[in-house]
């Protein structure tokens, strides 16, 4: 009896070993805005870990929303804004996504000239409501300079020049 007892606290014990390290200890999303000057046109790229995603959809998702691109795209678009100094928003071009075992990628689009030489205020908060220390790092090129913003739970906009 007190060997069997043993063995499941040994196999529950690597469970939970197993488990916690498939968890990752930090909250992390990138996003990629880029003037493409050939193309004349800004391109965005959001970066997550697809495990962080998937639960942020399963939270976010409606009921009827069955087709998982149609819900990714509304998540994105719902978390991801650019706005004009007026207030106007400027929603970008669905491009597509694609993910491996774990990241997610997702790529948008806008026309250069809708944001060029504007201020607009991005705001980035993709799962923020899910995690009180979600940092999303958000990188702006253009003319070869990259400016890096961090944004966080509570502060989760910032204004950039385009």
């Amino acid at each position: 009896m007190l060997r069997a007892l043993q063995l499941a606290f040994v196999a529950f014990a690597l469970i939970l070993s197993a488990a916690q390290a498939h968890a990752h200890r930090y909250h992390f999303g990138l996003t990629e805005m880029s003037v493409n000057e050939r193309t004349q046109s800004l391109e965005i790229t959001h970066r997550f870990f697809i495990a962080d995603m998937e639960r942020a959809l399963q939270l976010s998702a409606s009921k009827e929303m069955k087709d998982a691109k149609a819900q990714m795209e509304a998540y994105v678009n719902d978390r991801f804004q650019l706005r004009t100094a007026d207030g106007a928003v400027i929603k970008p071009k669905w491009v597509g996504m694609e993910a491996d075992v774990h990241d997610v990628w997702v790529y948008q689009e806008l026309p250069l000239a809708e944001v060029q030489g504007k201020k607009l205020q991005v705001r980035q908060s993709m799962l923020m409501e899910m995690e009180r220390d979600q940092v999303n790092t958000v990188n702006v090129t253009r003319d070869g300079n990259t400016e890096t913003f961090t944004l966080k739970p509570g502060s989760s906009a910032v204004t950039v020049q385009f």
